[in-house]
């Protein structure tokens, strides 16, 4: 028994350690870099995510992984070019960026339905093909989004906004269902989530969004009552679809049988397992912004 306390002692502290320099990266990544370099960043780090996607696909092979992260990279280049994404750009171009969150705003509503009916109908997805797609559609939404954010507001309070919003919505998640948690939310996918933490998590994304009010009033001109309901409701709807990347995840694990997406982080498994929650979270917070704050010039 003493040897199990010590070994969850050392899982505990290694994932602190990687949690606290992670946030560190992020941070630093986020404030001192200008809007091209923070792109190179989230690029870096997106292509760790592309090779572990690999291994949710069931890839075996190198050769087949790295076709994949080729073809993924191509892609990502001409979107890139598409949107005007250079290291002298003050801005991407609109028309692009909405194009690829809104395409991976519909694909998220449309994998609501694969979660809610796994493990039934997992023949309907399952495949390298499918699977494949479904990469592009999760993470490509993802790393335009962000790079989206740190264009709109070059000092990267939009993107700590978003983290923010989709982590305290986990903690919320994880302390109101350890405190009620019941009735489970997906007991096939995740045994550990609840109705509790479900709601839990979504108060507490609203609370945090409301603290959020006064520093979006400073960097917005002219923020009417509309647009103050607007983005506290899109905190709310980023909330629900944290929750769906996370699941989704879980689901494409459990079809190939593995624990962790990969390795990278000690203490935390993989890349994927880390932004699963942001890969649903970032296209719809950005497309929204997108919508809703159209005619807003960012401080």
């Amino acid at each position: 028994m003493s040897c199990q306390c010590q070994g969850a002692r050392v899982v505990l502290k290694t994932r602190i350690i990687t949690a606290l320099l992670m946030l560190v990266v992020l941070c630093v990544a986020t404030a001192l870099s200008s809007p091209f370099q923070f792109a190179l960043f989230i690029s870096i780090v997106l292509l760790v995510g592309i090779v572990e996607w690999t291994g949710l696909m069931g890839l075996k092979s190198w050769t087949s992984r790295l076709l994949y992260l080729v073809l993924f990279g191509a892609v990502m280049l001409m979107v890139a070019f598409l949107a005007e994404m250079t290291a002298g750009s003050l801005v991407l171009k609109r028309s692009v960026v909405l194009s690829v969150t809104g395409a991976g705003v519909v694909f998220w509503l449309l994998a609501f339905s694969l979660i809610r009916h796994f493990p039934e109908q997992q023949s309907r997805w399952e495949g390298v093909p499918r699977t494949a797609l479904m990469g592009f559609l999760t993470l490509l939404p993802t790393w335009i989004a962000l790079i989206q954010l740190k264009y709109l507001n070059p000092q990267g309070y939009l993107v700590l906004a978003l983290v923010a919003l989709v982590s305290i919505a986990d903690i919320g998640a994880y302390f109101t269902g350890r405190a009620w948690g019941r009735a489970k939310l997906a007991p096939k996918l995740s045994p550990g989530k609840s109705w509790a933490g479900f709601w839990g998590g979504l108060a507490s994304s609203f609370a945090l969004a409301l603290l959020l009010l006064y520093p979006l009033q400073m960097s917005v001109e002219n923020l009417d009552m509309f647009r103050v309901l607007a983005f506290l409701a899109v905190a709310i709807v980023v909330a629900v679809f944290s929750v769906l990347g996370d699941l989704f995840e879980s689901m494409l694990k459990r079809s190939q049988g593995l624990k962790d997406s990969g390795k990278a982080l000690p203490g935390h498994g993989g890349v994927l397992d880390r932004i699963d929650s942001l890969t649903s979270a970032a296209p719809v917070f950005v497309f929204s912004l997108l919508i809703l704050f159209a005619d807003v010039t960012w401080a």
